[in-house]
């Protein structure tokens, strides 16, 4: 029994291979896909007040936090994982992190810099599972990395569902920013780790790739667009309203300048 509990945790149960998009996977993804609905019911229910609306966003936010300080002590005292490993090499592992502290402290400018990257991230993430799903058990590995990214889906759709925050364009910037800092954090601060990994994805075998294109550019393209058009439909009033403001401010910068000339 003991030792069964071991190798649960270690990922050590079942047959080892790449079961993604198989039964394990499926069902997965039905429960994950049901927990999300579950948080964007509960945020949009007019019913539940703010204050328990906040309640629900905090009691998320700290399983969240606590789960991640858990499996890193797992991994390190159980699984004997290098200390290096332990740190958020992914920009999934770093939003596990950066998410639930954000909407613990209700930080506005963090939600505009990382909510709308995380939760596409995690959705792209079960869409294209490439080596999460590495047994046909449910072992405590996948279940960390699949708890890690319902995390960073629930608690965006939790506050956009309840209209305490929406991206909009107006914040396409400030996701570029994010994107930017998990560069920064996976080609940078992992390599001063000696972490060697493709942790941005920037050679892997991802749908979008264009043979001979470098995917460093293909990636860079591909998330510059994705994140304009989910930064303009998660909001489109404020977006439109954002759009028109800056054509007029243009058109005015425009005509003060000819009336100088």
């Amino acid at each position: 029994m003991i030792l069964s509990f071991y190798d649960w945790l270690v990922g050590n149960l079942g047959k080892p291979g790449e079961y993604q998009f198989k039964k394990i996977y499926w069902i997965t993804l039905i429960f994950v896909l049901l927990f999300v609905a579950l948080y964007a019911v509960l945020g949009a229910n007019k019913k539940i007040s703010d204050k328990n609306k906040r309640k629900i966003l905090v009691v998320t936010a700290i399983f969240q936090l606590s789960f991640e300080l858990l499996w890193r002590v797992i991994f390190f005292f159980v699984k004997k994982s290098p200390i290096n490993q332990l740190w958020p090499m992914y920009p999934c592992n770093l939003g596990g992190i950066i998410i639930p502290i954000i909407a613990l402290c209700n930080w506005k400018k963090g939600k505009r810099i990382f909510y709308l990257f995380a939760f596409l991230g995690a959705c792209l993430t079960f869409a294209f599972p490439e080596g999460i799903f590495c047994s046909d058990v449910m072992v405590f590995p996948i279940l960390k990395s699949v708890l890690q990214h319902t995390g960073i889906l629930m608690i965006p759709v939790f506050e956009y569902s309840s209209n305490s925050f929406k991206s909009s364009i107006k914040d396409y910037a400030y996701t570029i920013l994010g994107c930017y800092i998990h560069l920064i954090n996976c080609e940078i601060i992992d390599r001063l780790f000696g972490l060697k990994g493709d942790y941005m994805f920037f050679k892997s075998g991802l749908p979008f790739v264009i043979k001979g294109v470098p995917q460093f550019i293909t990636l860079t393209i591909f998330a510059l667009i994705v994140i304009f058009i989910f930064s303009y439909i998660s909001d489109i009033k404020t977006s439109n309203q954002f759009i028109l403001e800056t054509k007029e401010k243009i058109i005015n910068k425009n005509h003060r300048q000819e009336a100088k000339v």
